[in-house]
C-alpha cells in the first residue's frame, strides 16, 4: 500500500476512534473496575497506548487522591467523573500530572461547592470534540496539500521518487505542527492556570504569617 492511501486510512480511524463521544457514556454511575473496563474498550480501536493501558484502576484512585477529579459518590463513578477522567487521558499527551491537577482544580472545587451552580464537563468536553473533529479534516487536507508540497520540492533532487525520505519529510512536519500545538497549549496552561495558582498559595502564606504576628 502507498503511504499516501495509508495515511487516509489513519485519519478514518482518527475520525471513528479518536475520541469518545459524549453519546458513549453510560448514564448509569460505574464502580472503578466498569470505568477501567470502559475505557479499555472505547480506546482498543485505536492504539493510542503502545500496548499499555490507556486508564486503570489505580490511575482513576490517584486522579481521585490527588483531586484531579471529584471523589467517587459512595463507590460509583458518575457521567461527570467519566467526563472528567477522559480530559485527562487526553491532557496526559502533552502535561505532567502536576500541571492537570492545577488545569483540573477549578472544576473538581467548583463540583464540590455547595454556593456555585455545578459546571456541566459535558459542556466542555463536546466543545473540544466538535472544534477537535474539525480539526482532524482539515489536517487530513493539510497533510494532502503537504504530500503534493514534498513531491514538487523534491522533483530536481536525488531523492526525487524515494518514498521513504517524502514520508521522512512528512512525519518531521507534523512533528513540527504538533510541537507548535504542544507550545501554545502549554504557554495558556502556565499563564493563566499554574502563575495564578502559585500567586493564590503565596498570597494564602502571607496572609497567615499576617495573623500569626
Amino acid at each position: 500500500m502507498r503511504y499516501e492511501e495509508y495515511i487516509k486510512t489513519q485519519f478514518r480511524k482518527l475520525d471513528e476512534s479518536a475520541l469518545i463521544p459524549e453519546d458513549k457514556i453510560p448514564d448509569l454511575d460505574l464502580y472503578i473496575d466498569q470505568a477501567e473496563m470502559f475505557f479499555k474498550t472505547q480506546f482498543e480501536k485505536l492504539d493510542l497506548s503502545g500496548g499499555k493501558n490507556v486508564i486503570t484502576k489505580a490511575m482513576i484512585n490517584n486522579y481521585t487522591k490527588n483531586e484531579l477529579i471529584p471523589r467517587p459518590e459512595g463507590k460509583k463513578y458518575t457521567k461527570a467523573h467519566i467526563l472528567m477522567t477522559a480530559m485527562i487521558i487526553y491532557l496526559k499527551g502533552i502535561f505532567k500530572i502536576e500541571e492537570i491537577e492545577v488545569l483540573m482544580k477549578p472544576l473538581v472545587e467548583n463540583r464540590k461547592s455547595d454556593f456555585e451552580d455545578h459546571i456541566d464537563p459535558s459542556i466542555l468536553y463536546n466543545t473540544a470534540c466538535a472544534i477537535n473533529e474539525e480539526y482532524v479534516k482539515k489536517l487530513a487536507e493539510t497533510v494532502d496539500a503537504d504530500i503534493d508540497t514534498i513531491k514538487k520540492c523534491l522533483e530536481e533532487t536525488d531523492i526525487a521518487d524515494d518514498q521513504r525520505m517524502e514520508i521522512f519529510i512528512l512525519i518531521l512536519s507534523l512533528a513540527m505542527k504538533a510541537d507548535a500545538a504542544k507550545y501554545m497549549a502549554a504557554r495558556l496552561l502556565e499563564t493563566y492556570f499554574v502563575i495564578p495558582e502559585k500567586e493564590r498559595r503565596e498570597k494564602t502564606k502571607k496572609t497567615k504569617k499576617t495573623e500569626e504576628k
